[in-house]
């Protein structure tokens, strides 16, 4: 709770910062909401190697092949930083690129994810075929 409550601190002061420079000094409010943003990131960071420790435990206790695990974990890192990266992006003033970054993120998630799809075909046609 108490790194939520960090978070919420800092995001309200790169708010409040970020609003009151918007009208004289536009370009020193988009340097502070960037380098909020940064902040941010680095204290979730640290909370997700946590969260990647506790994942690891769980596929230890189910038996998840080590390769298909590795594989998820890429791919929710790539979910999860592809979102919070792009959204920087727009926040930035670039939506065009932040909507092709976000495609991007997904064709490299759909790599991934193809083999995953081809073990679970053959599982079901192994159990039903």
């Amino acid at each position: 709770m108490d790194t939520v409550a960090k978070l919420m601190g800092i995001a309200f002061a790169g708010a409040i910062s970020a609003v009151f420079l918007r009208e004289k000094a536009p370009h020193f409010s988009m340097m502070i909401a960037l380098a909020t943003g940064i902040v941010i990131f680095s204290l979730i960071a640290r909370e997700l190697s946590g969260i990647i420790g506790m994942l690891s435990d769980f596929m230890n206790v189910s038996g998840l092949d080590p390769e298909t695990f590795s594989t998820v974990l890429r791919i929710l890192g790539i979910g999860i930083g592809a979102e919070y990266f792009c959204n920087v992006i727009a926040d930035a003033g670039e939506t065009a690129i932040a909507k092709k970054a976000e495609f991007a993120a997904k064709v490299v998630i759909l790599m991934l994810l193809l083999p995953l799809i081809g073990k679970v075909v053959d599982t079901v046609w192994s159990v039903f075929g």
